[in-house]
Protein backbone atom coordinates (compact mmCIF):
# COMPACT_ATOMS: atom_id res chain seq x y z
CA UNK A 1 0.00 0.00 0.00
CA UNK A 2 1.56 3.27 -1.09
CA UNK A 3 2.31 5.80 1.65
CA UNK A 4 0.10 8.85 1.83
CA UNK A 5 1.86 12.01 0.69
CA UNK A 6 2.92 14.43 3.43
CA UNK A 7 2.46 18.03 2.38
CA UNK A 8 5.31 20.45 3.02
CA UNK A 9 3.26 22.60 5.40
CA UNK A 10 2.82 19.57 7.65
CA UNK A 11 6.56 19.04 7.68
CA UNK A 12 7.15 22.67 8.63
CA UNK A 13 4.34 23.90 10.91
CA UNK A 14 6.20 27.16 11.38
CA UNK A 15 5.29 28.12 7.81
CA UNK A 16 1.58 27.94 8.58
CA UNK A 17 2.04 30.00 11.73
CA UNK A 18 4.14 32.55 9.83
CA UNK A 19 1.54 32.89 7.05
CA UNK A 20 -1.30 33.37 9.55
CA UNK A 21 0.77 35.89 11.52
CA UNK A 22 1.57 37.83 8.32
CA UNK A 23 -2.10 37.87 7.30
CA UNK A 24 -2.94 39.41 10.67
CA UNK A 25 -0.37 42.16 10.14
CA UNK A 26 -1.68 42.95 6.65
CA UNK A 27 -5.31 42.98 7.79
CA UNK A 28 -4.50 45.37 10.62
CA UNK A 29 -2.62 47.83 8.42
CA UNK A 30 -5.23 47.71 5.66
CA UNK A 31 -8.47 47.74 7.66
CA UNK A 32 -7.46 49.02 11.13
CA UNK A 33 -9.20 46.25 13.06
CA UNK A 34 -10.58 46.98 16.52
CA UNK A 35 -8.00 45.88 19.07
CA UNK A 36 -10.76 44.88 21.52
CA UNK A 37 -12.12 42.39 18.99
CA UNK A 38 -8.66 40.85 18.60
CA UNK A 39 -8.18 40.51 22.36
CA UNK A 40 -11.62 38.94 22.79
CA UNK A 41 -10.84 36.50 19.97
CA UNK A 42 -7.56 35.51 21.66
CA UNK A 43 -9.38 35.10 25.00
CA UNK A 44 -11.89 32.75 23.35
CA UNK A 45 -9.50 30.78 21.13
CA UNK A 46 -6.93 29.86 23.81
CA UNK A 47 -9.46 28.16 26.16
CA UNK A 48 -10.92 26.29 23.19
CA UNK A 49 -7.47 24.96 22.25
CA UNK A 50 -6.77 23.96 25.86
CA UNK A 51 -10.16 22.26 26.18
CA UNK A 52 -9.71 20.41 22.88
CA UNK A 53 -6.28 19.12 24.00
CA UNK A 54 -7.95 17.24 26.87
CA UNK A 55 -10.46 15.42 24.67
CA UNK A 56 -9.93 11.72 23.82
CA UNK A 57 -7.15 10.95 21.35
CA UNK A 58 -9.58 9.63 18.72
CA UNK A 59 -11.59 12.85 18.85
CA UNK A 60 -8.48 14.99 18.54
CA UNK A 61 -7.30 12.96 15.55
CA UNK A 62 -10.69 13.05 13.85
CA UNK A 63 -11.11 16.80 14.29
CA UNK A 64 -7.47 17.80 13.99
CA UNK A 65 -8.41 20.30 11.29
CA UNK A 66 -10.38 22.16 13.96
CA UNK A 67 -7.21 22.67 16.01
CA UNK A 68 -5.44 23.88 12.90
CA UNK A 69 -8.16 26.45 12.26
CA UNK A 70 -8.02 27.67 15.85
CA UNK A 71 -4.23 27.99 15.77
CA UNK A 72 -4.42 29.84 12.46
CA UNK A 73 -6.94 32.30 13.88
CA UNK A 74 -4.83 32.71 17.01
CA UNK A 75 -1.69 33.64 15.07
CA UNK A 76 -3.73 35.94 12.83
CA UNK A 77 -5.00 37.79 15.89
CA UNK A 78 -1.48 37.92 17.35
CA UNK A 79 -0.20 39.40 14.08
CA UNK A 80 -2.93 42.05 14.14
CA UNK A 81 -2.16 42.91 17.77
CA UNK A 82 1.57 43.18 17.00
CA UNK A 83 0.89 45.56 14.10
CA UNK A 84 -1.48 47.62 16.25
CA UNK A 85 1.13 47.92 18.99
CA UNK A 86 3.84 49.04 16.57
CA UNK A 87 1.60 51.76 15.10
CA UNK A 88 2.80 54.91 16.88
CA UNK A 89 -0.65 56.50 16.50
CA UNK A 90 -2.06 54.04 19.03
CA UNK A 91 0.39 54.99 21.78
CA UNK A 92 -1.17 56.99 24.58
CA UNK A 93 1.57 59.64 24.65
CA UNK A 94 1.99 60.03 20.87
CA UNK A 95 2.29 63.78 20.32
CA UNK A 96 -0.34 63.74 17.57
CA UNK A 97 -3.02 62.96 20.15
CA UNK A 98 -2.81 66.45 21.62
CA UNK A 99 -0.83 68.54 19.12
CA UNK A 100 -2.80 71.53 17.79
CA UNK A 101 -0.06 73.34 15.86
CA UNK A 102 0.32 76.11 18.45
CA UNK A 103 2.72 74.31 20.80
CA UNK A 104 6.52 74.58 20.75
CA UNK A 105 7.89 71.16 19.87
CA UNK A 106 10.92 69.85 21.75
CA UNK A 107 12.92 67.34 19.65
CA UNK A 108 16.25 65.51 19.59
CA UNK A 109 18.05 64.75 16.33
CA UNK A 110 18.26 61.04 15.61
CA UNK A 111 21.01 61.51 13.04
CA UNK A 112 23.38 64.17 11.72
CA UNK A 113 21.73 66.42 9.08
CA UNK A 114 22.31 65.22 5.54
CA UNK A 115 22.80 67.74 2.75
CA UNK A 116 20.30 67.62 -0.12
CA UNK A 117 20.05 69.73 -3.26
CA UNK A 118 18.15 72.60 -1.63
CA UNK A 119 18.17 71.81 2.08
CA UNK A 120 19.48 69.69 4.92
CA UNK A 121 17.41 66.74 6.10
CA UNK A 122 17.38 64.94 9.46
CA UNK A 123 15.16 62.59 11.43
CA UNK A 124 14.17 63.81 14.87
CA UNK A 125 12.50 62.25 17.88
CA UNK A 126 9.82 64.25 19.67
CA UNK A 127 10.46 64.53 23.41
CA UNK A 128 7.68 66.87 24.44
CA UNK A 129 5.44 69.86 23.75
CA UNK A 130 5.60 73.21 25.54
CA UNK A 131 2.04 74.31 26.21
CA UNK A 132 0.66 76.62 28.88
CA UNK A 133 4.15 77.27 30.25
CA UNK A 134 4.87 73.61 31.01
CA UNK A 135 6.46 70.69 29.20
CA UNK A 136 4.12 67.87 28.25
CA UNK A 137 6.08 64.68 27.62
CA UNK A 138 5.34 63.08 24.26
CA UNK A 139 6.86 60.70 21.73
CA UNK A 140 6.99 60.27 17.98
CA UNK A 141 9.31 60.80 15.03
CA UNK A 142 9.33 63.60 12.45
CA UNK A 143 11.38 64.69 9.44
CA UNK A 144 13.12 68.07 9.61
CA UNK A 145 14.21 70.04 6.55
CA UNK A 146 16.56 72.97 7.18
CA UNK A 147 17.25 75.86 4.85
CA UNK A 148 20.92 75.88 3.91
CA UNK A 149 22.62 78.20 6.38
CA UNK A 150 25.87 78.38 8.33
CA UNK A 151 24.10 77.64 11.64
CA UNK A 152 23.34 74.11 10.41
CA UNK A 153 26.98 73.24 11.09
CA UNK A 154 26.14 73.35 14.80
CA UNK A 155 23.64 70.51 14.47
CA UNK A 156 24.90 67.05 15.31
CA UNK A 157 23.43 63.73 16.30
CA UNK A 158 21.72 64.25 19.67
CA UNK A 159 21.26 68.03 19.29
CA UNK A 160 18.18 69.34 21.09
CA UNK A 161 15.93 71.80 19.27
CA UNK A 162 12.86 73.88 20.03
CA UNK A 163 10.63 74.22 16.96
CA UNK A 164 8.53 77.37 16.73
CA UNK A 165 6.82 76.39 13.48
CA UNK A 166 3.78 74.15 13.07
CA UNK A 167 4.31 70.59 11.82
CA UNK A 168 2.63 69.26 8.69
CA UNK A 169 1.27 65.75 8.47
CA UNK A 170 3.03 63.64 5.85
CA UNK A 171 0.77 63.06 2.86
CA UNK A 172 1.00 61.26 -0.45
CA UNK A 173 1.35 63.00 -3.78
CA UNK A 174 -2.24 62.12 -4.69
CA UNK A 175 -1.35 60.16 -7.83
CA UNK A 176 -3.58 57.04 -8.06
CA UNK A 177 -1.45 53.91 -7.74
CA UNK A 178 1.62 55.92 -6.77
CA UNK A 179 4.09 55.02 -4.06
CA UNK A 180 2.44 55.19 -0.64
CA UNK A 181 5.04 57.42 1.01
CA UNK A 182 2.81 58.16 3.99
CA UNK A 183 2.50 54.48 4.89
CA UNK A 184 6.22 53.93 4.27
CA UNK A 185 7.02 56.63 6.83
CA UNK A 186 4.38 55.32 9.21
CA UNK A 187 6.10 51.92 9.24
CA UNK A 188 9.09 53.76 10.73
CA UNK A 189 6.99 55.70 13.24
CA UNK A 190 7.28 58.97 11.24
CA UNK A 191 4.08 60.96 10.89
CA UNK A 192 4.94 64.66 10.42
CA UNK A 193 7.48 66.92 8.73
CA UNK A 194 8.47 70.59 8.71
CA UNK A 195 10.70 72.96 6.74
CA UNK A 196 12.66 75.35 8.96
CA UNK A 197 14.59 78.56 8.43
CA UNK A 198 17.06 79.75 11.12
CA UNK A 199 14.64 81.94 13.12
CA UNK A 200 12.03 79.15 13.36
CA UNK A 201 14.03 76.91 15.69
CA UNK A 202 16.32 77.25 18.67
CA UNK A 203 19.31 75.09 19.60
CA UNK A 204 19.76 74.10 23.23
CA UNK A 205 23.28 73.93 24.59
CA UNK A 206 22.89 70.41 25.96
CA UNK A 207 22.85 67.28 23.84
CA UNK A 208 21.24 63.91 24.41
CA UNK A 209 22.74 60.97 22.60
CA UNK A 210 23.49 57.30 22.83
CA UNK A 211 27.26 56.79 23.18
CA UNK A 212 27.27 53.73 20.93
CA UNK A 213 25.21 55.44 18.23
CA UNK A 214 27.40 58.53 18.49
CA UNK A 215 30.51 56.38 18.03
CA UNK A 216 28.97 54.66 15.00
CA UNK A 217 28.16 58.01 13.37
CA UNK A 218 31.74 59.21 13.93
CA UNK A 219 33.10 56.00 12.41
CA UNK A 220 30.70 56.39 9.47
CA UNK A 221 31.91 59.92 8.82
CA UNK A 222 35.52 58.72 8.94
CA UNK A 223 34.80 55.94 6.44
CA UNK A 224 32.92 58.34 4.15
CA UNK A 225 35.87 60.75 4.23
CA UNK A 226 38.27 57.97 3.21
CA UNK A 227 36.02 56.74 0.40
CA UNK A 228 35.51 60.24 -0.98
CA UNK A 229 39.26 60.86 -0.85
CA UNK A 230 40.40 57.77 -2.74
CA UNK A 231 37.47 56.97 -5.07
CA UNK A 232 37.13 59.35 -7.98
CA UNK A 233 33.77 60.03 -9.56
CA UNK A 234 30.47 60.83 -7.83
CA UNK A 235 28.65 57.75 -9.12
CA UNK A 236 31.44 55.40 -8.11
CA UNK A 237 31.76 57.00 -4.67
CA UNK A 238 28.02 56.86 -4.03
CA UNK A 239 27.86 53.21 -5.06
CA UNK A 240 30.82 52.28 -2.84
CA UNK A 241 29.22 54.05 0.12
CA UNK A 242 25.94 52.21 -0.41
CA UNK A 243 27.55 48.79 -0.81
CA UNK A 244 30.09 49.04 2.00
CA UNK A 245 28.23 50.83 4.79
CA UNK A 246 24.66 51.24 3.51
CA UNK A 247 24.92 55.04 3.12
CA UNK A 248 22.52 55.85 0.26
CA UNK A 249 22.31 59.65 0.35
CA UNK A 250 25.05 60.06 -2.28
CA UNK A 251 23.73 57.27 -4.52
CA UNK A 252 23.05 58.47 -8.06
CA UNK A 253 19.32 58.26 -8.82
CA UNK A 254 19.83 57.21 -12.44
CA UNK A 255 22.24 54.48 -11.36
CA UNK A 256 19.74 53.26 -8.76
CA UNK A 257 17.03 53.15 -11.44
CA UNK A 258 19.35 51.13 -13.68
CA UNK A 259 19.85 48.62 -10.88
CA UNK A 260 16.08 48.41 -10.46
CA UNK A 261 15.52 47.88 -14.19
CA UNK A 262 18.03 45.03 -14.32
CA UNK A 263 16.61 43.37 -11.19
CA UNK A 264 19.74 43.59 -9.02
CA UNK A 265 18.72 46.45 -6.72
CA UNK A 266 18.53 43.88 -3.91
CA UNK A 267 22.35 44.02 -3.79
CA UNK A 268 22.15 47.57 -2.47
CA UNK A 269 19.14 46.77 -0.29
CA UNK A 270 21.03 43.97 1.44
CA UNK A 271 23.97 46.28 2.08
Amino acid sequence: MPARPVFFWKKAPFIRAFIAFSIGIVLQWQFQLQVLVCWISVAVIIPCIVFFSFTPLFTRYRFSFFTGILLGLLFTCLGALTAWHHDIRHHENWFGNFYTGEEIVFVTLDEPPVEKNRSFKALARVKGLFTGGRLLEAKGRIILYFKKDSCIQQLKYGSRLLLHKGLQEIKNSGNPGGFDYKRYCLFQGITHQVYLVPHEFGIKNSRHNNKLASLLYRVREKVLTILRQYIKGEKETGLAEALLIGYKDDLDKNLLQSYSNTGVVHVIAIS
